[in-house]
């Protein structure tokens, strides 16, 4: 099977963030792209019928309605979620980095596009109680370049929730210590859910879309006790068509004997993720506005 390098996790242990370089085979990130062009095309026709639903979120900032971000997209395309979650990468990334009872939480697509359309201000993902791994893993579908909007990190800084507003207002998008991280089309980058980042706003044409998956152990989501045991079931459930859809070689040997046989086809399982849905645990942002002069729109922008 698949297995992660061992620099790889190292730096990942020092720093809390960790690129996988060319993640995907061609064929699914070229499957992924599609789904993503449908799914703007489906939002932005159901704006024009006056049907909005709330798994996505559609931005005018530009005067032009544009996808912004689309949840849940296990309800949308199942099947190829399984095929991204079963591959080996994803699997290796469960295995080394979360371990057995790893399972997917949410698994949603951010579009981002040009300025004036949303950047993503500081904050921390997901606090929680840091005895169990928690990850949010970004596959990336298009390129994030330097200086074009790609994620800033500040590295070690997941574990305390930090002054987002006095960093913010006196430092603006350089807080010390701030490095930058691009991606490439097809790249994976891990990142511990609660360090502290952000990403300008992008200034190059077109949109680069990234879809975000949270991983965790069961024990995990009990602990916080933010979701209930049947909704870590679901999940396990759906971890376990993952580990029946992927290469039996990828899949590590107890891991079988700990997830089982899928109790529910796909279809049913599908249902009962939708009837049975709980908010995710929401991420710490200022808690005031931040007034400063680069940021969080940069001066050449405004």
């Amino acid at each position: 099977m698949a297995s992660i390098d061992k620099q790889k996790l190292s730096f990942y242990e020092q720093n809390g963030f960790v690129r996988f370089e060319q993640a995907l085979s061609q064929d699914l990130l070229q499957r992924l792209r599609a789904l993503s062009v449908r799914l703007e095309a489906s939002a932005k026709q159901e704006l024009a019928d006056g049907a909005v639903r709330n798994q996505y979120h559609l931005s005018n900032e530009s005067g032009e309605p544009r996808l912004f971000r689309y949840n849940d997209l296990f309800f949308d395309d199942p099947e190829l979620v399984l095929d991204l979650l079963a591959s080996p990468t994803m699997l290796a990334i469960c295995e080394s980095m979360v371990g057995l009872g790893c399972v997917p939480m949410q698994l949603d697509l951010v579009y981002k596009y040009p300025h004036p359309h949303p950047h993503i201000a500081w904050h921390h993902g997901a606090p929680h109680p840091r005895n169990y791994p928690y990850l949010n893993v970004g596959v990336y579908l298009d390129d994030a370049d330097l200086d074009d909007g790609c994620l800033r990190y500040i590295p070690d800084s997941q574990h305390e929730i930090l002054d987002i507003y006095t960093l913010s207002s006196e430092h603006g998008w350089h807080i010390p210590g701030v490095v930058q991280q691009p991606a490439k089309a097809g790249d994976i980058l891990v990142q511990d859910m609660m360090i502290l980042h952000s990403s300008e706003p992008k200034r190059s044409e077109g949109v680069r879309r990234t879809i975000y998956i949270e991983l965790r152990p069961i024990e995990g989501i009990a602990e916080s006790g933010k979701q209930s045991a049947q909704w870590a079931e679901l999940r396990k459930q759906w971890m376990a068509h993952v580990i029946k859809r992927a290469d039996p070689k990828d899949v590590p040997a107890d891991w079988l004997a700990f997830y089982g046989e899928p109790q529910y086809d796909l279809a049913t399982l599908v249902n009962l993720i939708e009837e049975k849905w709980e908010p995710p645990i929401p991420a710490v942002w200022s808690h005031r506005d931040v007034e400063h002069p680069d940021y969080p729109t940069p001066a050449d922008l405004r």
